[in-house]
């Protein structure tokens, strides 16, 4: 059965408390105190996830990130995480000299390396070797670590690679021994070091001044630059002590694709199985880039042949590629329109060897998200409905869609391959994020994380109420309503009447450490 009790939450180890005489509001120092779940892993056969937890102490103006393990094998909720590696840094712009973190190179190297640390994207090497990337202070680069399990006992980080620029999206193919990366460089350099030394260069100029030759000047608040982000793959071999090493250096697999212009891949790429193969969106270049919306979804060889779009055309914005079990297929979600950036993304399927596309559940009146395949048959998609963010599976024959999870907010999920449960980054109005497991027909929701325990103990949390009023054009509005703490039917109370409306996105049941609706809620 699907999983859609209402405050489903309030039912797990975590259950927030009633809003009692003895608790107290929240305050917006709690919520930047909230420990904030980041970037996960899951570990080659399914049994393990590694992530990222970070918090931040008003008191000691510290932050603190955590990479941590935890084992998926539990049928219930058992806080067995292990702390692999812990960075505690003053997070003040400029800490003052007699800041902890201000010592000699003598006493730092001195420290626990697991302390000296700062983690962030996990990746698994192995079902045994974690790897982890961490920022190269001297060099204004990256550095690959790992870290080994033996008898339930982790060993210190040991460094696999360093590169001279920052890095993101990691990934690795234990199949093919193919680490993929995403780098930042400048158009037409040949190696990383390249961008690293014009980097090196612009900082010594007297001066910020850019200039633009095309109409893509600035994205939001952000001027764009002249750096684009592109695809890398390094190939890592294994050593006579078991563990891995880099094996010649790394290959921009974009660099040589023919484009008429800035050709920027975005995060959201794959490898294929078999780790030969890379599927990854990027806007097509032209002179309509600033004003159109239209992405490809690009094929590409991880020995660095040239990447070719396997859905050229007039449509808008493509995301979310995903290769099917066997590497044969390539599932994504696109929209129609060029010029619309809410238009409703819909379900393709292309197969890699006939070169052909199919529509999967056209006539769906909903905008579907992340994809991925739950099987040769079944497609998993995430998609927005009344305020809620819902999981739900699609037929490919029929497009038949049958939810999964319809209550709160599901924000991302992962399917447990070799499994038929699926691991979700699950979040409420009224609960931070936290990971859980659920069988893909709906049932036996197994919480794996618990970032924030004492939260709800000593701080009430409104819990979210649906609405509904006639807005313009007679149109019917949804919203929610959360009380203030102590609520007095009797009593009149300001109303803050927060909107948050798209058309791209709009509130949703799901936490949020920027939109709280909590701390207004809290201030009565």
């Amino acid at each position: 059965m699907p999983l859609s009790v209402t405050r489903i939450l309030r039912s797990l180890p975590i259950t927030v408390s009633v809003l009692g005489a003895m608790a107290r509001p929240f305050t917006p120092e709690d919520l930047v105190q909230t420990n904030r779940l980041g970037d996960t892993a899951v570990s080659p056969g399914s049994t393990a996830v590694a992530y990222i937890q970070s918090q931040y102490s008003i008191d000691s103006k510290r932050q603190t990130t955590k990479l941590k393990v935890r084992s998926l094998n539990d049928n219930i909720f058992n806080d067995n995480s292990i702390e692999v590696v812990i960075h505690s840094a003053d997070a003040r712009v400029n800490p003052p000299k007699d800041s902890a973190d201000e010592k000699s190179e003598s006493d730092a190297e001195s420290d626990n390396l697991k302390k000296k640390l700062k983690p962030s994207q996990p990746v698994w090497l192995s079902d045994s070797v974690l790897g982890f990337v961490t920022p190269d202070k001297s060099s204004s680069g990256s550095t690959l670590y790992a870290v080994s399990q033996r008898k339930g006992r982790w060993s210190k980080p040991h460094p696999l690679v360093s590169m001279p620029v920052p890095i993101s999206s990691v990934q690795f193919s234990p199949e093919s021994g193919i680490l993929a990366f995403t780098a930042d460089v400048y158009n037409g350099t040949s190696t990383l070091e390249e961008t690293a030394d014009i980097d090196r260069q612009e900082q010594e100029r007297a001066d910020t001044a850019q200039v633009y030759e095309d109409l893509w000047v600035r994205h939001w608040d952000t001027f764009t630059s002249p750096k684009l982000p592109q695809i890398h793959t390094l190939k890592l071999v294994s050593t006579s002590d078991n563990s891995l090493k880099p094996k010649g250096q790394p290959r921009n697999i974009i660099k040589d694709t023919e484009a008429d212009g800035r050709l920027e891949a975005s995060d959201s790429f794959v490898l294929s199985p078999n780790g030969l193969q890379i599927a990854f969106v990027a806007k097509k270049p032209g002179k309509d880039y600033a004003w159109k919306t239209t992405s490809y979804v690009y094929l590409a060889d991880v020995d660095g042949s040239a990447a070719v779009p396997i859905n050229p055309g007039k449509g808008g914005a493509s995301s979310s590629p995903a290769f099917n079990q066997d590497g044969t297929k390539i599932a994504y979600v696109q929209m129609a329109d060029p010029t619309y950036e809410a238009d409703r993304n819909q379900i393709k399927i292309y197969d890699i060897s006939a070169k052909s596309t199919v529509n999967v559940a056209a006539d769906w009146d909903r905008s579907p998200g992340h994809v991925e395949w739950a099987d040769a048959n079944t497609l998993l998609v995430t998609y927005n409905e009344y305020g809620r963010n819902k999981l739900a599976k699609v037929d490919i024959a029929t497009g038949d869609i049958t939810p999964i999870v319809s209550s709160h907010a599901v924000n991302s999920f992962k399917v447990l391959a070799g499994t038929d449960r699926i691991l979700i980054n699950y979040s409420a109005l009224d609960l931070p994020n936290d990971l859980y497991t659920i069988s893909t027909d709906g049932s036996d929701l197994i919480q794996v994380t618990d970032t924030n325990p004492t939260l709800g103990k000593d701080v009430a949390l409104s819990v979210p109420e649906d609405v509904e009023f006639v807005g313009a054009d007679n149109a019917t509005i949804h919203g929610f309503l959360l009380r203030p703490p102590q609520f007095d039917a009797s009593k009149q109370y300001p109303l803050a009447f927060v909107i948050h409306g798209g058309p791209q996105s709009s509130f949703s049941d799901a936490w949020s450490p920027r939109w709280n609706l909590n701390i207004f809620a809290a201030a009565g």
